[in-house]
């Protein structure tokens, strides 16, 4: 509401006083002095209910308080060692078991003698003999296979002797042999055979000699 239209409506309530206050019972009339006091109090006052009304031409924003940001905190993450039971490392017991018999054809032949068949052997005389036998099968001759004496004079040789070493198929080996001339003299045949592993003789050879 602005000053010019307060003023209009105090004069106005002045006026309508005064009008009631002559069809009324008589009351003192203030003096003019009065009257502008009273009309300038009254429009002080309203004065100030208006600037108190009035909004603020120029409102000050209110801040809204900054929000407080959390410092990130840094996860570290350990690694886990499993956990589980200890392991052995001491090997248990073992049992021993024979190697696979060998799957082929066994087979061979005598090839040499030294000294050779039909020499000359002195009665009573220690002698040794290195034959050769060569395998002509599909296995190998391990130190499982033997010779074994199998007919005629032994002259004092073992009767049985095992292969010195392995014998791939197609190869020799050589095998040597103490005998001991019979007292008796004339020819003598010592007859021997090749085995295996599982005892089945599948090769025979034999010596000749003249014990003089």
């Amino acid at each position: 509401m602005t000053r010019i239209k307060i003023t209009n409506l105090l004069l106005g309530l002045s006026v309508a006083v005064l009008a009631l206050s002559a069809c009324g019972p008589r009351v003192s009339t203030p003096s003019p002095d009065q009257m502008r006091t009273y009309v300038a109090e009254t429009i002080a006052f309203q004065l100030t209910r208006t600037e108190i009304a009035r909004p603020s031409e120029t409102p000050t924003p209110t801040l809204a308080p900054s929000p407080t940001l959390a410092s990130p905190t840094a996860t570290v993450t350990f690694p886990t060692a499993a956990v589980g039971l200890p392991t052995s490392t001491v090997p248990g017991p073992t049992t021993a078991t024979p190697p696979p018999p060998q799957t082929g054809v066994d087979a061979g032949v005598w090839t040499y003698s030294n000294p050779a068949d039909g020499s000359n052997i002195e009665h009573d005389k220690k002698f040794t003999v290195v034959v050769t036998l060569m395998n002509t099968g599909t296995t190998t001759w391990n130190t499982s296979y033997y010779i074994m004496h199998t007919g005629g004079p032994a002259m004092g040789a073992p009767t049985k002797i095992n292969m010195p070493y392995e014998v791939p198929p197609n190869m020799s080996v050589q095998i040597s042999i103490d005998f001991t001339a019979p007292s008796e003299t004339g020819a003598v045949k010592s007859e021997w055979v090749i085995v295996n592993p599982s005892d089945l003789g599948f090769a025979i050879f034999w010596f000749e000699y003249t014990i003089i």
